[in-house]
This record gives C-alpha cells, structure tokens and sequence, in this order.
C-alpha cells in the first residue's frame, strides 16, 4: 500500500505522519509506505479555465499540476492512492469539496484519491483529543476548551494556544509580532507534540474520524473506486 500525501502546510505533515506509523502498527501484515510533500499555505483555487504551468508553493493554486504529476507516476502501480489533506478555513466545507473533486475530474486523474478536509483547520483534530492535550502539555489549561465548538468554523488555533502556551494567545501574539513564520513554528511543535499522543479511537472531530476512515478503508479493501 502506498499514499502520497499532498498536504497545506508543514505542521499536519508532522500529524499525518505520527497517523501513518500508527497506522503501521495497526496493519503490522500491510507493506504501507507513503510520501508527503507539503506546500506553504492554501492559496486559492484558480478561476475555472484558467490554466498556470508555474508553480506558486500555495496547494490550491498547484493542485492541477500536482494531482497530474503524481496521478502519471501512480496510476499504474497497485494499491496507490493521493490524499490531499487541507483545511477549509471559512469555506462551506460541501461546496469546498465539490469543487476539489470537479478539479480532480476535469484533469482525469486515473488514481484513486480522497480529498480530507480539516474543519476548520489542522488544529481541530489535535482539540479533538483532550487526552493527547494533557499527555504533551501537563499544565494545560482546560477552560478555552469548555466554549469550542468541535469542528466548527470559530476559532481553532486560538484556542489551542490559549491552553497550552505560556501566558495564552495574546502572549503568543506579542512574543512572535504575529509573525506567520514564528507562529507557524508552534502550530508544527503542537503537532509533533499532541500528534504523537493521538488515539483514534477516542478523537471527536469528524472530520479528522472521515480522514481515519478513508485510510483505514484503504488498507482493508483490494479494490476502491477512484474519488
């Protein structure tokens, strides 16, 4: 079995790859590999038609030009699939989707692939695991949780820092300038450190169970319909 991951940014990299070797050690009798290759942001979707043969580092803006280069490499290799993993942000997540799969269709990637969509963003999936919260950061500070809507489209990472950094959010804010980058940094460090403590089983983001789901299906099934 092998995935090539195509994913938004460094930081669900460094989830989805504590998934992977857990998922590993749930199929010991699966020759899994996978490879990740990660982009610098969203980005946007292009207008329809247009058509771009630079590439810009964002996912959304590359996403033809990628699904089309992987899709030539795997399309004859057995048990291959493309998971794109992304976050919604403000998008609605249905019409999102419908719009990911009519790029992959108008491009006739002949691979099997799953669009999994992080609602609203990565950091869901690390709120949907309070245990996980606890086992990395010891002090952290429940209360921010009590009014989080799982994922829903309200603040996700915000959150997040208001219960595991020091001094909270606006400390966070202040100590980086609000610099993408510096922020960023924490973002990947809250996801190699709960990201390695996540237990499937008790995760309650549905979109982070969907993304479990589609692997999990992968690795149990010979056939799969492609999309």
């Amino acid at each position: 079995m092998y995935i090539h991951f195509l994913i938004e940014d460094e930081s669900t990299e460094v989830l989805v790859g504590h998934v992977m070797h857990r998922m590993s050690g749930i199929y010991p009798d699966k020759d899994i590999s996978w490879k990740t290759k990660y982009f610098k942001g969203l980005g946007n979707l292009p207008a329809r038609g247009t058509v771009s043969d630079r590439k810009t580092g964002k996912l959304l803006n590359d996403l033809s030009m990628y699904l089309k280069g992987v899709d030539k490499t795997l399309r004859h290799m057995e048990q291959a699939s493309i998971f794109i993993v992304l976050d919604n942000d403000e998008r609605d997540t249905e019409n999102f989707l419908k719009q990911l799969n009519c790029i992959a269709r108008d491009n006739m990637i002949l691979t099997d692939y799953v669009f999994c969509i992080a609602v609203k963003e990565m950091e869901a999936w690390l709120l949907g695991d309070i245990n996980a919260i606890e086992e990395a950061y010891p002090n952290v500070k429940k209360a921010p949780i009590k009014k989080y809507e799982q994922d829903g489209l309200c603040d996700t990472w915000q959150v997040l820092a208001d219960m595991v950094y020091p001094g909270g959010l606006k400390k966070l804010e202040k100590v980086t300038g609000k610099s993408y980058n510096e922020i960023g940094k924490m973002k990947k460090e809250w996801a190699d450190k709960i990201g390695r403590n996540i237990r499937f089983e008790r995760n309650s983001s549905p979109s982070f169970q969907y993304f479990i789901r589609q692997l999990m299906m992968r690795m149990e099934e010979e056939q799969r319909p492609v999309g």
